[in-house]
């Protein structure tokens, strides 16, 4: 354990060295191996981090890498491969650790809900990307247009290049995936101040899809509702049973009134939903 303690510090120390403004240029194609490689390391319920060390805000960095240095879970190895030649594999952890609800809404800059219409990906400065483009219906938080694009790290799929060699820099495990033509609520994080890329909160916890009346975020809402603390004269009957799910599809509209609610009356802020744990 010590020995990959002091591996992921060292990835860590290397990422942040990385992005920095001083190296930016001659780096920026190496941020694809790196990140590959703590994916691999530190598996899906470590992702969130990876993201603000990687594309999150440069303030952030130094804190980030220091989390990263200090875990205290051993990571599997067993399916890391050499991230020179392709992409780890993040081992499945378990979700019960992944963002709650309260993470979601309290971190996200941008909450929207819209069709998607369209995914394509990419390379800019070297680094692979998938764009993704939503047709959005609402904006629960932020000023956004009728229609909003964004990218985030990873290819669609593997990538035959000029030279004949495959690009293998896919978008990691656990990131969130998109499909044309799915509606979704979106929890966003703000765009990473040097790349541009932005991701949602809590990665496949913070894409939340909506079809048959249901809401599902991509780890099937496992913990997001856990440890989640309300006023409890702000609830009424449907709020407490999607507080109450503990796994699987909740109400999609008492799913959006939620959120609604809490962002509009700023209940994070007023200290009136919080993180049982935090």
């Amino acid at each position: 354990m010590k020995r990959i303690r002091e591996r992921c510090r060292q990835l860590g120390i290397r990422v942040v060295r990385a992005i920095s403004p001083d190296k930016v240029k001659r780096n920026m194609q190496k941020l694809g191996v790196l990140i590959l490689g703590l994916c691999g390391l530190l598996g899906v319920t470590q992702a969130s981090s990876i993201h603000e060390l990687l594309v999150g805000s440069a303030e952030r960095a130094p804190q980030m890498q220091a989390k990263l240095a200090v875990q205290t879970t051993a990571p599997t190895l067993a399916t890391a491969k050499s991230t020179a030649s392709a992409p780890a594999e993040a081992e499945s952890a378990p979700v019960s650790s992944a963002p709650n609800i309260v993470d979601l809404v309290g971190e996200s800059e941008y909450i929207i809900r819209g069709f998607v219409t369209d995914v394509s990906d990419g390379f800019e400065n070297g680094i692979p990307y998938t764009q993704v483009t939503v047709q959005v219906n609402e904006a629960l938080r932020g000023q956004i247009g009728p229609e909003y694009t964004f990218r985030q790290f990873g290819l669609l799929k593997p990538r035959k290049m000029d030279n004949g060699k495959v690009n293998l820099n896919v978008t990691p495990e656990g990131w969130a995936k998109y499909t044309v033509g799915e509606d979704a609520l979106l929890f966003l994080y703000k765009r990473a101040s040097m790349t541009g890329l932005q991701t949602t909160v809590g990665l496949g916890q913070g894409k939340v899809v909506f079809q048959g009346g249901n809401a599902t975020s991509q780890f099937l809402n496992e913990g997001l509702f856990e440890n989640v603390h309300v006023d409890a004269t702000l609830l009424n009957d449907k709020d407490r049973r999607l507080l109450a799910t503990k796994k699987g599809a909740v109400n999609a509209d008492g799913f959006v009134s939620f959120v609604r609610r809490a962002v509009n009356n700023k209940w994070i802020e007023g200290g009136k939903m919080r993180h049982a744990k935090k």
